[in-house]
């Protein structure tokens, strides 16, 4: 029986001492890979001082799995040891940050695992929030793209989805085109409440999944395309899904999520050119709004394999990840973004050229709206007479708070 068919009473907490201690950002990504371990892991934390883990597990699979855990911890300590985090800016609110209320307070819905519906306040912000960040993009006239939710399974491969984040992905399945088979699902579920155990093997191989990411829709609409040498800019917005086991935590870290994204696409120094512009903006953006937290290098959360670690040093090392991270109460942190510099690996992956300079290299910046909302709740409250007035007086607000 696993975690899941246990209740509280039934788990128990295990401890396991470190004899180095981990530096902030290696305790990150230890916490990152933690939730793919096992799914009898829950409540993986660290001591105040960074020294120890300590997690719930059934009894009988606590030793086993404290021994995994201990490994895995040493093992990205060592890899990320001589590593420093670079923070190229930090917000005045940082010094003077008051935290005024629940996130998870009315108008936020959970309807299932990784699931949330937004009503009220949420939701105006979850519509501010989109409307500024397709205005982000303005300043480069960045082109507006609509994108499917489904992703063709070949086009994630392309994109070495299956072999870096292959715990990520939402598979979309249907019944196999059998008309007894049909038949059989249907007379087993009359009664039936939730999918029976059986219901996996009634499914046809699935060729799309649910999408992770939308700048990848981006990547596979240039493919075998030769972009102008003066670069290509898109602006989208869509569902992604990830999921996350037992990271999944209110508006934090959704399955069904929403990004919105500026995708740039041109030369090397074309892209990293606007991505320190974008840097900037987001800087001027977070002074203004009075939001405390910064723009750092990041890592993706790879998954537990051999090169998890290397991929991982790699990222933080060539700072080809910047994470906007905002502030939370007990000395949290949540990413709310990022700004991402892909080399030409999807130049080479689609066969995407520019003009006149090779492979196309590409940088994404990404805004997760719900994290938004999530944090702004989190440092403003919900009470609009505390906000910052570019909010407060937002068209999003007019009508239920006029000035």
């Amino acid at each position: 029986m696993t975690s899941e068919g246990l209740d509280r009473s039934q788990m128990k907490t295990f401890s396991v001492q470190l004899s180095v201690r981990p530096h902030e950002m290696a305790r990150e990504e230890i916490r990152k890979q933690l939730a793919f371990l096992s799914k009898d892991l829950r409540g993986v934390r660290f001591s105040d001082d960074g020294d120890r883990i300590d997690f719930e597990a059934p009894e009988a699979a606590g030793a086993s799995l404290a021994n995994d855990v201990r490994a895995l911890a040493v093992r990205v300590e060592r890899a990320l040891r001589n590593l420093e985090r670079k923070i190229v800016f930090r917000s005045p609110a940082c010094d003077s940050i008051r935290f005024s209320g629940s996130p998870n307070g009315e108008g936020i819905h959970f309807l299932g695992i990784g699931q949330a519906a937004l009503q009220g306040v949420p939701l105006g912000l979850f519509r501010y929030f989109d409307r500024v960040f397709e205005e982000f993009g303005a300043a480069w006239k960045a082109v507006p793209l609509l994108t499917p939710t489904l992703i063709p399974d070949r086009v994630l491969a392309r994109c070495d989805y299956f072999r870096s984040f292959p715990n990520n992905v939402t598979f979309a399945c249907h019944l196999q085109e059998d008309a007894q088979i049909i038949d059989a699902f249907r007379a087993r579920h009359q009664t039936q409440d939730e999918l029976d155990r059986a219901a996996l093997a009634d499914m046809d191989r699935p060729n799309a999944c649910l999408s992770p990411a939308v700048c990848y829709h981006v990547y596979h609409l240039s493919q075998d395309q030769v972009l102008p040498a003066s670069g290509t800019v898109y602006g989208i917005c869509g569902k992604c899904f990830r999921y996350e086991s037992s990271n999944l935590s209110d508006l934090r870290r959704l399955w069904d999520f929403t990004m919105r994204e500026v995708v740039f696409m041109g030369d090397r120094n074309y892209v990293l050119s606007r991505r320190e512009e974008s840097m900037d903006k987001m800087a001027d953006f977070l002074s203004r709004h009075r939001l405390a937290g910064e723009i750092r290098t990041a890592s993706d959360p790879f998954f537990i394999a051999p090169d998890a670690v290397s991929k991982t040093f790699f990222q933080l090392s060539s700072d080809s990840k910047f994470e906007i991270s905002l502030l939370l109460d007990n000395n949290e942190r949540l990413a709310v973004g990022s700004h991402n510099y892909h080399s030409d690996f999807f130049g080479r992956a689609f066969h995407t050229d520019v003009e006149g300079a090779g492979a196309m290299h590409s940088v994404c910046v990404a805004f997760g709206l719900e994290r938004w909302v999530y944090a702004f709740l989190a440092q403003h409250g919900s009470k609009p007479s505390a906000w910052p007035d570019e909010v407060r007086r937002a068209p999003e607000f007019q009508r239920q708070f006029p000035a």
